[in-house]
């Protein structure tokens, strides 16, 4: 199963890419948004949380200075009012001071957080009471005064425990006389005992129920209050210290997790730790990850079957279409596209069946033409090479043997001798085998064969051959330019009186190299030149000559042929020619790359 699937992905990769990317496009956005939701949401709740917590810090520090506020005011209208201090100041004795305990009591009506209001003096001794000052107090207070840290703005003493086994605060003072005689001395030190039942009220109405334990504690780590007793405050004083004051991070307390916060409480060297339980904070954030999770993987299972089903279906018609081809391509033209269903893609099995049906047929029409065409041209170029041949050997020996019959005749026999050299000379080099040869011997091929035909003409044939040095090394197709210069001959100087010039010149020009051969013959008419352009651009059919040379046109066109043959069809011959002033005939070939030539 797994080599079958490895085998699918890599034979159809663009069906297989398709059904991937369109998965991962369907998905990803559904995972991406889902994921970046709860974490918002999380987010939220923690941050909701936080801001629920400072609002209330903010609220408990406005409480906490209205109270302590009234407390200042109020122990200020107590310590220093006149009459307390007059007794004070006159040594009279406080318990005797039945007036002065009256004004005490009516200030406790004033706050019920007030237990009792004492006035104490640890150099006479003396102290007044509206309650029972305990020992603790009495020490703590004692222990502050002799380290002389007893000053007149109001003090907060730490949580102190009663004989009534409940915890109070204790604020106090150091008073000073506002009388004349001992103006601004310390006269005694004020205390007031405060009831911390009103602290943990504070604290409760803003618990988070049960998702958060709240406490307030001094600067030295004392607790003032909490707002539960379910989490025991010694587990979280070593977390406290090693907490930087309002900060704001994760910790882990009792195999629990927490959210820890603390704020300072302005008024008081007090701060306020919060530490909310993340499992119940969470507890409706771990109901939406389930049902997001739920619905992603809905979500992913239903849009992956839809995503997997719809490429599939629009990618089996391509997938069918390259099974196909490969099929038409290896050769079976009977291949054929069925599908059960109808889509825009379906719509190609009519046009490519259509296709293959008409291919076959082209391609057997086309073999067909191409075995007639090709037995065509196999004997209508052996009719012409036979029929060349034929006159070779017949009109032009015929000739050349003629001439030397007539030297021979007339006891020239080193003239004799130089035209049989050259006959022989001349039918080894047409004879031997090679499709190129350079350019430098097929010119010395025609010097030869000028050298037969003056045997005939004499020295009223004149010759001429110019090539540029750069040329000498190239390659041509052999026997191309003697049957230019005999059809100069033949068909442009024999009937021409007087000195017959037959000019040869090979150069090169641009990408490509040009030989022109020039004859001061008769030339052609407008409409016979016309009439042979047309028929070496195929326009026409060259008409068959019955003479026994060369036919002008026949002979032209079968030479640009074969120079299209060899070099392709840009390439070949164009002929200008001016009526009894001459022809010119160019051959143009590229200047390419050496040919393989044959050392004739």
């Amino acid at each position: 199963m797994y080599k079958r699937m490895i085998a699918y992905t890599l034979k159809y990769r663009l069906s297989y890419l398709m059904i991937v990317t369109n998965i991962c496009i369907a998905i990803l956005p559904i995972c991406v948004l889902g994921t970046a939701g709860y974490i918002a949401y999380v987010h939220t709740l923690k941050q909701n949380a936080l801001d629920n917590m400072e609002q209330f810090v903010l609220q408990a520090n406005s409480r906490f200075d209205d109270y302590f506020n009234r407390i200042d005011q109020l122990s200020k209208a107590v310590f220093y009012n006149p009459n307390i201090q007059q007794i004070a100041v006159s040594n009279t004795p406080w318990q005797i001071s039945q007036f002065q305990f009256k004004n005490l009591s009516s200030y406790m009506s004033i706050d019920p957080t007030i237990k009792s209001i004492s006035l104490i003096n640890f150099e006479s001794n003396n102290e007044v009471s509206t309650g029972q000052v305990f020992r603790d107090e009495l020490d703590y207070l004692r222990s502050k005064n002799l380290m002389n840290s007893v000053n007149v703005k109001i003090q907060i003493s730490p949580p102190m425990e009663g004989t009534d086994k409940k915890q109070g605060l204790l604020a106090f003072r150091q008073v000073k006389s506002v009388y004349s005689k001992q103006y601004m001395q310390n006269i005694y030190i004020g205390a007031i005992l405060l009831d911390t039942q009103w602290i943990q009220k504070i604290l409760q109405t803003g618990s988070m129920g049960s998702k958060a334990n709240l406490f307030i504690v001094n600067g030295e780590g004392d607790l003032i209050g909490s707002s539960s007793s379910r989490l025991n405050y010694e587990l979280v004083r070593p977390i406290i210290g090693g907490q930087p004051l309002e900060s704001v991070s994760d910790i882990r307390l009792d195999g629990v997790n927490y959210l820890y916060q603390s704020l300072p409480i302005k008024s008081l060297d007090w701060k306020f730790v919060a530490l909310i339980d993340k499992d119940k904070l969470l507890e409706k954030a771990n109901v939406i990850q389930f049902s997001v999770i739920g619905v992603i993987a809905l979500a992913i299972f239903v849009v992956g079957l839809a995503a997997v089903s719809f490429n599939i279906r629009l990618t089996h018609p391509i997938t069918r279409l390259v099974d196909a081809f490969d099929s038409a391509a290896s050769g079976d033209l009977d291949a054929k596209l069925k599908f059960t269903y109808k889509n825009e893609i379906t719509v190609i099995q009519d046009h490519f069946n259509n296709m293959l049906r008409q291919i076959k047929k082209l391609t057997e029409n086309l073999l067909q033409s191409q075995q007639q065409l090709h037995q065509t041209e196999m004997d209508k170029q052996l009719f012409q090479l036979n029929g060349l041949q034929s006159q070779i050997n017949a009109h032009f020996l015929y000739n050349v043997l003629h001439s030397i019959r007539g030297m021979s005749m007339s006891n020239a026999k080193k003239e004799v001798a130089e035209a049989i050299d050259n006959l022989v000379q001349y039918f080894r080099y047409i004879t031997r085998s090679g499709e190129y040869v350079l350019l430098l011997k097929e010119l010395e091929h025609l010097e030869r064969y000028i050298a037969i035909q003056k045997i005939r003409f004499g020295d009223r044939l004149q010759f001429k051959a110019d090539m540029e040095p750069s040329l000498s090394s190239r390659s041509i197709v052999k026997l191309i330019l003697q049957p230019l210069v005999e059809n100069s001959l033949m068909h442009g100087l024999e009937e021409k009186g007087g000195r017959w010039i037959i000019r040869i010149r090979a150069y090169a020009e641009n990408d490509v190299w040009k030989i022109k051969v020039m004859d001061n013959g008769g030339g052609m008419t407008e409409e016979k030149l016309e009439s042979l352009r047309q028929e070496l651009a195929g326009i026409i059919v060259p008409a068959e000559k019955e003479s026994g040379a060369i036919g002008q046109g026949i002979g032209l066109v079968n030479i640009h042929k074969r120079i299209q043959i060899y070099y392709g069809e840009p390439y070949g011959l164009t002929i200008k020619s001016w009526k009894d002033k001459g022809t010119i005939v160019t051959i143009t070939v590229p200047l390419r790359e050496k040919e393989v030539v044959s050392h004739v």
